[in-house]
C-alpha cells in the first residue's frame, strides 16, 4: 500500500510507497523534503520494478528491451560473425572447386562419387572451413587450382585474425564475469559488508584503494572484502569499468538506491558500512556533473530500515552537510584530493578518518601538526631519544622525521613507512611550513621508524604538538641549546 498527500510546498499531489506517517519524503515536483501527514490516504501500490536508466529514458517494452540486450552481448555478436564467415568461405571454396570437394567427400563418407550429392560436398566445404579457420589444419583436403589457393590464403589470414580478436573478447568477458551482477544478496554470506551507493569515477579510485590495502595481506579463502555496488546501471554500461580488483568480492545490483526495496535487497541492515557518492548512473548525458539529489533521500530511507549500519555521504555541497547529519548520517566527507582515500579508510579502517581529520583541522588550535628544527643538543641521538624528549619536556608526540637531500624528485625519495595518506598531508604541510625543494634538493620522510634510527642536525622534527605554533616551538629548542 501506499499513501496519498498534498505537498505543502507546491500543492502537488504526492504517492509514497513504504513509508509511514510521519516519516519524510521528498516531492517529485519541487524536491522538497516534508512529512507525511496524519490526514494522507492510504491507496494500492505495487513494487517499484528495478529498470535500468536506459529503460527509464525509455528503452521499449520488456520483450523489445530484453531482445536488444540478447543482441548486444558481445559473445553472442562474435560468434554470429565467426559462423558467417565460416559459412561464407565454405560457399567461396564449393563454388571454386566443387569436384575436388566431391572426390574428397568420397572417400570420407564411404559413398561412391556418382552417389555424392551437393549437400555432401557442401557440408564438407563447411568441414574445411572450421578446420582452417581454427588453424588445426588435418591436410585430408586442400585447394588444387590456383584460385583456390588464392582464396584458401585469404581465409586462412582472416581466419588467424579472427582468432586474435575472438580470443580477446572471451578474454574480456571473462573478466568482466569478475563482476556478477545479483538481484538479491545471499543473507547468510552478505554480513558486515560494504555497500556503495551511486556510481562516479571516484568508485574506481575508492576500489583501487581497498584493492591495494588486501595486496597487502596474504590471500585467504572467504575473506576477500564484500562489496555490494547499487546503481542505476546495468550489467553492461558497468562492465566498462576496469576490472582489476581480483582481491575484492565485488557484486552489482541494478536499482534506484532512494527505493527501500532495493536497499533491503542489498542487506543495508547487516552490512557494516554504506557508502552515498554523487551518481552518475540516473543520467541522461554522463558529461553531466554527478547528481546529489538522491543522497538525502537515501540516508532518510537507510535509516527507516536500520539505525546501527555506518552511513558515510560524499558531498560537494558544505551547505548539505548540515542537513545530512541532521538525518543522522554518521560521517559526511566533503569533496577535496583526498576524498577516495577517507573514505576507503571509513570502510578499511572505521575511526581513523576521524582521528585524522581532528589531526589536521588547523582551526582546532589545542593540537597542531607541526615541523620543527632538530633541538642541537639532540644532534646525533637516536629516535627513542628524540621521542622521549618531546613527550617529556614539549608535551608534544613525535610522529617522524623530514630531511633534505641533494637527490632528484620529492614524490621518489618519500619512504614507503607509514600510511600513504599521512605522508601525503606532512608532505604538504611541510611545503605550507616554508620547507621548499630547489635545485637538486628532494624531501625524504621518515614516519615512524626503529627506535635505533639515528638521527642529525639535517633531521625536521614531524610533532603534533598541543597548544604550541611552529614559531614558539622552534624559539624554546633553540633557547635550550
Amino acid at each position: 500500500m501506499a499513501l496519498k498527500y498534498q505537498c505543502p510546498s507546491c500543492d502537488s499531489g504526492m504517492v509514497v510507497a513504504y513509508l509511514e506517517i510521519g516519516q519524510p519524503a521528498k516531492c517529485k515536483s519541487c524536491g522538497e523534503i516534508s512529512i507525511v501527514p496524519e490526514e494522507a490516504i492510504t491507496v494500492p501500490s505495487t513494487p517499484p520494478k528495478l529498470v535500468s536508466a536506459r529503460s527509464l529514458a525509455g528503452g521499449g517494452g520488456d520483450l523489445g528491451e530484453r531482445l536488444r540486450q540478447w543482441i548486444r552481448i558481445d559473445l553472442v555478436k562474435y560468434l554470429g560473425t565467426t559462423v558467417l564467415l565460416i559459412v561464407l568461405s565454405a560457399l567461396i571454396v564449393f563454388t571454386v572447386e566443387p569436384s575436388l570437394y566431391e572426390d574428397s567427400v568420397a572417400g570420407h563418407i564411404g559413398k561412391d562419387i556418382d552417389d555424392v550429392t551437393r549437400w555432401d560436398t557442401f557440408w564438407h566445404t563447411i568441414w574445411w572451413s572450421v578446420v582452417t579457420f581454427t588453424t588445426v589444419g588435418y591436410g585430408d583436403v586442400s585447394p588444387n587450382s590456383h584460385i583456390g589457393k588464392l582464396f584458401g590464403m585469404l581465409i586462412m589470414f582472416a581466419g588467424y585474425t579472427w582468432n586474435i580478436i575472438l580470443g580477446g573478447v572471451v578474454a574480456s568477458l571473462l573478466v568482466m564475469a569478475g563482476l556478477k551482477e545479483v538481484d538479491e544478496l545471499d543473507a547468510g554470506k552478505y554480513t558486515d559488508h560494504t555497500v556503495i551507493l551511486g556510481w562516479n569515477p571516484m568508485v574506481e579510485e575508492i576500489l583501487q584503494r581497498m584493492q591495494t590495502d588486501e595486496e597487502g595481506k596474504p590471500v585467504m579463502v572467504g575473506a576477500a572484502p564484500r562489496i555490494a555496488l547499487v546503481n542505476e546501471f546495468d550489467r553492461e554500461e558497468l562492465g566498462r569499468v576496469p576490472q582489476n580488483y581480483d582481491r575484492l568480492d565485488i557484486v552489482h545490483l541494478s536499482g534506484r538506491f532512494t527505493q527501500p526495496v532495493v536497499l533491503e535487497k542489498a542487506l543495508v541492515q547487516q552490512a557494516g558500512t554504506v557508502v552515498i557518492v554523487p551518481d552518475t548512473s540516473n543520467l541522461s548525458d554522463p558529461e553531466d556533473p554527478p547528481s546529489e539529489n538522491d543522497t538525502l533521500p537515501a540516508v532518510y530511507a537507510i535509516r527507516d530500515i536500520t539505525t546501527s549500519t555506518t552511513v558515510v555521504a560524499h558531498t560537494r555541497d558544505a551547505e548539505l552537510k548540515g542537513q545530512l547529519l541532521r538525518a543522522t548520517c554518521s560521517e559526511v566527507v566533503l569533496a577535496d584530493d583526498y576524498t577516495p582515500d577517507l573514505i576507503a579508510g571509513h570502510v578499511l579502517n572505521p575511526g581513523a578518518p576521524q582521528l585524522l581529520d581532528q589531526i589536521i583541522r588547523f582551526a582546532n588550535q589545542s593540537h597542531q601538526l607541526v615541523v620543527a628544527d632538530m633541538p642541537p643538543l639532540l644532534a646525533d641521538s637516536t629516535h627513542i631519544e628524540v621521542f622521549n624528549y618531546f613527550k617529556e619536556s614539549r608535551d608534544s608526540i613525535l610522529l617522524g622525521y623530514a630531511k633534505m637531500t641533494n637527490q632528484a624528485d620529492l614524490a621518489d625519495a618519500m619512504g614507503e613507512s607509514g600510511s600513504p595518506f599521512i605522508r601525503d598531508m606532512i608532505k604538504q604541510q611541510m611545503q605550507q611550513a616554508g620547507i621548499q625543494m630547489s635545485g637538486d634538493e628532494q624531501l625524504s620522510i621518515e614516519i615512524g621508524p626503529a627506535d635505533d634510527y639515528q638521527v642529525d642536525a639535517q633531521h625536521s622534527c614531524i610533532l603534533l604538538a598541543r597548544g604550541l605554533n611552529v614559531t614558539a616551538l622552534d624559539d624554546e629548542m633553540w633557547e635550550d641549546g
